[in-house]
């Protein structure tokens, strides 16, 4: 609908993946069982809106932000491996705007002061802080990779905290774009703790893993908000009194815009809504059912009747587009594995409004495709605390572990596992639609290189850890 509300109606078409092969020490749980946390706790916090001071990071720095060449330096920082920015001189990477972001982070309240504007101003709504916000995360990506580099842990853990608390935060800004933009994040501060755990001395975080709450993101607050976005601009689509011939025409021409945004970000091809409209308005036979279709939803039939074919087919399809809308938003409410196995009717593919339904099982799967990787994440570190309390060796099978395991999120079954020839390999299922599956073949070693690596003669350890 707009480049705000529908920014997320596009979604990546999927790409094969290969096995993340990953080399690991042993390690057991620290004592206490949870001196590392990855969301601050109440006694971090302080009184104040995180919201302000994210976007006060931008004010502090704006050359390190927005520069060109500091845009080049980023980039180039994310390309490196962590030896590489072991050896750069990043110290106090993002100076006083990522401190700014850092305190932020453990404010107590976060408003993004957006909610009257999503009311007031609807579809024409424009959002120009999202953007930087991922700026944002991409500086402090960088500066916890140079952490996890030198084996700063407990800053690194620190940055993982900001990280998490920021996509968090975003949950509560009620647009599904931003809610993505949360995600992404989220999935960020995840790639960097793969690698981290791969590193000599890293700390055990089943513990920590295991005490963030699921879903770290939330969607229903976006979800919500993209529906009132909607429902603004459908508003004018009156049942009760007849629609103007100009009226019509306005209603038309916005919807047509936003249509065709929708469909341009997704990929698809132009629609001409006005030529649909004249086709349906002339069919005798279907305007006719629209009509009994309106007056069984309880629209007066005095009302219907002396309404004009133009408004019978423009109201029916509002009513088809209220339908499809909740056939989806109800998804918010039931676990990844269950989306599937939820009744669907059947609905035509050349509904007026039909772009405009919300893609909410598309954005399910995104964020449970996170937990996905968090739950396998989880399932490391428990392999690891196995190995430190059995000389090295895994378990024959998940139940051995010795610690709760959480549920593959597609499946609600536990994840594949076998034990061969000392690799533990697992693997989470594929969500509906998408190609692969997330498959990890997990080597623990004890020995470390004279440079600080681990090293596994059988195998190097190789691939990106996100999928």
């Amino acid at each position: 609908m707009t480049a705000i509300l529908l920014a997320a109606a596009a979604v990546a078409a999927p790409v094969a993946a290969p096995t993340v092969r990953v080399t690991v020490q042993p390690m057991g749980a620290p004592k206490p069982a949870l001196k590392y946390q990855l969301l601050p706790e109440v006694r971090e916090l302080k009184a104040g809106n995180a919201a302000q001071w994210y976007l006060r990071s931008f004010m502090e720095q704006r050359s390190f932000f927005f520069s060109k060449e500091g845009t080049a330096q980023r980039v180039r920082y994310q390309g490196m491996t962590l030896k590489e920015l072991a050896s750069e001189p990043l110290s106090n990477y993002g100076g006083s705007a990522l401190t700014q972001t850092d305190w932020g982070a453990r404010l107590d309240t976060v408003d993004w002061q957006v909610l009257d504007r999503i009311q007031a101003e609807g579809p024409d709504l424009r959002l120009s802080e999202l953007a930087p916000l991922h700026l944002l995360a991409a500086s402090l990506q960088i500066r916890f990779r140079v952490e996890v580099a030198r084996g700063e842990y407990d800053d690194a853990i620190r940055t993982a905290k900001t990280m998490f608390v920021l996509a968090r935060h975003l949950s509560d800004y009620p647009t599904t774009a931003a809610n993505r933009v949360g995600l992404t994040i989220a999935d960020m501060t995840l790639d960097t703790l793969w690698e981290m755990i791969q590193q000599p001395g890293c700390p055990n975080l089943y513990w920590a893993l295991t005490d963030l709450p699921c879903p770290l993101v939330e969607l229903r607050k976006g979800v919500q908000g993209d529906r009132a976005l909607v429902d603004t601009e459908l508003r004018a689509f009156r049942d009760n009194s007849v629609l103007a011939d100009a009226e019509v025409e306005d209603l038309v021409s916005r919807l047509s815009g936003r249509a065709g945004y929708i469909r341009e970000q997704a990929g698809l091809p132009p629609r001409n809504l006005r030529a649909v409209l004249a086709t349906r308005a002339k069919d005798a036979a279907g305007v006719r059912d629209a009509r009994r279709r309106l007056i069984e939803s309880g629209l007066s039939k005095n009302a219907v009747e002396g309404f004009d074919p133009v408004h019978i087919v423009l109201l029916d399809d509002k009513r088809d587009y209220e339908v499809r809308r909740d056939e989806e938003i109800r998804l918010l409410g039931v676990k990844a594995w269950e989306m599937d196995t939820i009744p669907r009717e059947k609905h035509t593919a050349d509904g007026l409004f039909t772009d405009l339904v919300p893609r909410v099982a598309d954005t399910r799967r995104v964020q449970a495709r996170f937990e996905q990787r968090v739950a396998l994440l989880r399932h490391v570190e428990a392999l690891r605390m196995f190995a430190a309390a059995h000389d090295g060796k895994l378990p024959n099978k998940l139940d051995d572990a010795g610690v709760p395991l959480p549920a593959d999120p597609f499946s609600g079954k536990p994840f594949a596992y076998v034990l061969e020839d000392g690799v533990a390999k697992l693997r989470g299922s594929a969500p509906k639609r998408e190609g692969h599956a997330l498959s990890y073949e997990v080597t623990v070693q004890h020995k470390v290189s004279p440079k600080g690596e681990l090293v596994n003669p059988a195998r190097k350890s190789g691939g990106n850890t996100k999928q």
